[in-house]
């Protein structure tokens, strides 16, 4: 069919130089392929073509071993070895900046996530290369939840990615199209049925003596019931391969195939052999009689492991033909060679593939599989399946008698159960675990149960028994070379030192890391990195924390981990609100994925109610009451004490009393002993008790203006401004308005405001208040004084703060005003400045 309307895309791909990534998109049918291999026909460029697979579960890196097959080379080398996938990508880079070639990933929306990490590694660098990057995919499949869409918001802003979108036919066109086929009377009724698709277009035109078809699937049907037994069944045999098929498997007369390569209805590319698309071939296969199909299947499964294929698919066909012990042999180890590379998803899948068919197996085999599966889900926040998988595990070590494997994975169980916030069972599971690896000899079990115990006991902020357990932990771990038990409980004693001596918890951390990464352990280091940024962000040393919460996202993003990379963007979130950047902050959030795992929400919903608290805006009360729901059930003080601290902070606008809604949550910081959790929360208390509590963090015991130069320091603005506020001196009170104002703190202004009517101080016109560059106050200050000629020593000390905080203060300015050197800001037009 000819390239109707598809001149002005296509245009748009010729103008797409080297060192671009394309983004082809479209409906299913819309005709994104036949745009590409036109395009691709007209260059004078080598062009590197790989597919998708429509698998259910997809070979990793299916796309990137299509082009490496073509290619050869280093690249062929490594991918042939199953090198680290870092390497792999390099190659792949290297092919893409040798010479100029176009280099195209087909049907993405099927992709695999180490195929989707690819994209985005290559995406992020195509433009120092001199390859184009076409990449296809159907955005009618590419919903919200879809695994494509991280991918696209990470290129989203790169000035080297074009996107083109595919839009149906008019009727113009399909009456065009109709026309040669005596249909021109009937196109107004087949672009009402067609909605303009050419594929379906392209299926009805192809044979017009039928009544028109309303699916696509009765249009597949219709061609296939005119062509001759043996070309039905070269349909079928070609239909049982997703994606393609090799000619030599494929059991049809080799006339047959001709006559079907000649109606159009399948396409030859040397010895491969598919469906012009993917919609045809499960229209054929939906139509193959079962036990046709079963036998088709078990013919391509004796047929690709003579050849050694891919576990992936050998798995798929071992399924599809009812080969039970075929399915149990390829399947765990296509979920092995998925998570080698990261692709955990595609890891689970195939380890809950093995275990439909597990009943046979012996009991200590199903057992190992099940923790396997349990350990693949928790990595993707399936966990309601993980807990599963882990009790039905625990329940095959009772009825095998070892109790060693029982105490270790009953311990692990209770971390499954954390995740789900069933603290109380969880709590449970980690002493029945302890109690029953302490009547056994030293082992893995008691090193298993000391270890989770210690995570659980970090998360409670039970910080003195976590240290403690932890220690056990890690001497049993190293007796016994339990390297995995050694990660975490490394990670647990590191977590916990952030609240009794920080000095030592990132170095702790870091050997956790360490370990983590020499084990190849992908969800051991994303869960080091986004615990040494949020402890770090939970005693308010921002730069370090924001540091390695970015690290955890870029980890947790290249390694298909959903869960702790849902719960590091909550964290980064938080770390903007906390320092008043709360546009970015609330960017962060619009831009988290949804996720179903409560830790991840109720630091995701605290910000959110937070910044409409103090914002003024509508919807506070519906976020933090629901954060506070699932901190409840989750018992622990780092989860209960922000939202009880934010719900405080609301009701105290809404001049409602404070005491009871932060004075259970304090009572349990203070038994804790947890300085920030106490001072933010004495503050709500009648009378305010947190300014004399000796374990309050340092910033709540000091007086107003010596908190506010503390919070400054720190990086807080609001809560520098709440400690200005605090004040009856004039123009301390003018300095908070001023702030609050530039901080969009309505509510706050107004109660400073109100204040200053009622001590009789005149306060500013909220015009005069608002910056015409978006300075804060106290970065209004530091310009001010730029113009004086001060240098940052001397800065501080007019200020009374820190010579590092001028730092800061120095590059925001500059590149607020766009400009590169202090003396140019320093000429920058005079401000209103309201004191």
């Amino acid at each position: 069919m000819r390239l109707l309307e598809r001149e002005h895309v296509l245009e748009t791909l010729r103008g797409c130089p080297p060192g671009h990534l394309a983004l082809v998109s479209g409906e299913a049918g819309i005709g994104k392929t036949a745009l590409v291999r036109a395009f691709c026909a007209e260059v004078d460029r080598p062009v590197l073509w790989g597919s998708c697979d429509a698998l259910r579960m997809p070979r990793p890196l299916g796309p990137l071993r299509d082009i490496a097959r073509a290619t050869g080379g280093e690249l062929a080398r490594v991918m042939a070895a199953e090198s680290p996938r870092h390497a792999m990508f390099s190659a792949f880079l290297d092919q893409l900046s040798a010479r100029e070639v176009v280099a195209v990933v087909e049907d993405a929306h099927w992709a695999d996530e180490a195929t989707l990490d690819l994209l985005v590694f290559a995406g992020r660098r195509i433009s120092s290369t001199r390859g184009l990057l076409i990449v296809t995919y159907r955005d009618d499949e590419v919903g919200p939840d879809h695994p494509l869409v991280a991918v696209l918001g990470a290129v989203a802003t790169d000035r080297s990615v074009r996107r083109i979108r595919l839009a149906p036919l008019s009727a113009d066109a399909v009456a065009a199209l109709a026309g040669p086929h005596g249909l021109a009377a009937e196109a107004a009724e087949l672009h009402v049925r067609t909605g303009g698709n050419p594929f379906f277009l392209t299926e009805v035109l192809a044979d017009p003596d039928p009544t028109v078809p309303v699916t696509v699937r009765d249009a597949v049907r219709a061609r296939v019931a005119g062509l001759s037994p043996a070309e039905r069944e070269a349909l079928s045999s070609v239909a049982v391969f997703p994606g393609h098929a090799l000619l030599p498997l494929v059991a049809a007369e080799p006339a047959a195939m001709d006559a079907c390569v000649g109606t159009g209805m399948l396409v030859r590319d040397g010895t491969r052999v598919r469906f012009r698309h993917e919609l045809a071939r499960l229209a054929i296969e939906d139509g193959i009689p079962p036990a046709r199909r079963v036998a088709l299947h078990r013919r391509a499964l004796a047929d690709l492991t003579s050849r050694g294929a891919d576990p992936a698919r050998l798995a798929y066909h071992a399924e599809e033909g009812g080969d039970v012990a075929a399915v149990l042999e390829h399947a765990p180890e296509a979920a092995a060679r998925a998570s080698a590379v990261s692709s955990h998803r595609q890891a689970a899948d195939h380890y809950a593939q093995a275990l439909r068919f597990a009943d046979q197996l012996p009991t200590r085999r199903r057992a190992e599989l099940l923790e396997r599966y349990a350990e693949a889900c928790s990595r993707v926040a399936r966990d309601t399946a993980a807990l599963a998988a882990s009790r039905q595990a625990l329940e095959c070590w009772r009825a095998e008698g070892d109790r060693e494997r029982e105490a270790a994975e009953l311990a692990r169980c209770s971390h499954y159960l954390s995740h789900v916030e069933e603290n109380a069972e969880a709590h449970a599971a980690a002493r029945a675990a302890l109690d029953l690896a302490g009547r056994l000899p030293p082992g893995p079990g008691l090193a298993a149960a000391y270890t989770w115990s210690a995570r659980l006991l970090m998360r409670t902020h039970d910080i003195s028994s976590a240290i403690e357990s932890g220690g056990r932990a890690i001497a049993l771990a190293e007796r016994f070379g339990q390297r995995d038990l050694l990660t975490v409980a490394f990670n647990a004693v590191g977590s916990a030192q952030w609240f009794r001596m920080p000095e030592v918890a990132e170095e702790t951390l870091k050997r956790s890391l360490w370990l983590a990464r020499q084990d190849d352990d992908d969800a051991g280091v994303g869960s080091a990195l986004v615990n040494l940024g949020s402890g770090a962000a939970t005693i308010r040393r921002y730069a370090l924390a924001e540091h390695w919460l970015g690290e955890s996202v870029d980890w947790c993003v290249a390694h298909d981990l959903d869960g702790t990379r849902g719960y590091a963007t909550a964290w980064q979130a938080r770390c903007l609100f906390e320092r008043g950047e709360w546009a970015r902050a609330s960017a962060v959030l619009e831009r988290a994925e949804p996720t179903a795992r409560a830790a991840n929400r109720i630091v995701a919903l605290t910000v959110l109610g937070w910044l409409r608290t103090r914002r003024g805006e509508p919807g506070a009360a519906a976020a933090l009451d629901e954060a506070w729901e699932l901190a409840v059930r989750s018992g622990d003080l780092q989860r209960l004490w922000p939202v009880a601290a934010a719900r405080a902070e609301l009701a105290w606008f809404a001049e409602r009393p404070t005491d009871e809604v932060a004075r259970e949550t304090y009572e349990l910081a203070v038994r804790l002993g947890h300085g920030w959790a106490i001072g933010e929360l004495g503050q709500w208390l009648e009378p305010a008790p947190a300014r004399v509590h000796p374990e309050a963090a340092a910033p709540y015991r000091m007086a107003p203006a010596e908190a506010a130069v503390a919070w400054d320091e720190i990086g807080c603005p609001y809560e520098a401004a709440v400690a200005l506020a605090g004040t009856p001196e004039p123009g301390r009170l003018r300095e908070a308005l001023y702030r609050f104002e530039r901080l969009g703190a309505r509510p706050a202004a107004d109660r400073v405001a109100r204040r200053m009517r009622d001590l009789g101080i005149r306060s500013p016109r909220r015009s005069t208040l608002a910056h015409p560059d978006g300075l804060t106050a106290r970065e209004a200050d530091v310009l001010r004084l730029l113009r004086e000629g001060l240098r940052n020593a001397e800065i501080a000390q007019r200020l009374h703060i820190a010579e590092k905080t001028v730092d800061h203060h120095v590059s925001s300015i500059l590149a607020k005003l766009g400009v590169p050197t202090r003396r140019d800001a320093a000429k920058h037009g005079e401000i209103t400045d309201p004191r």
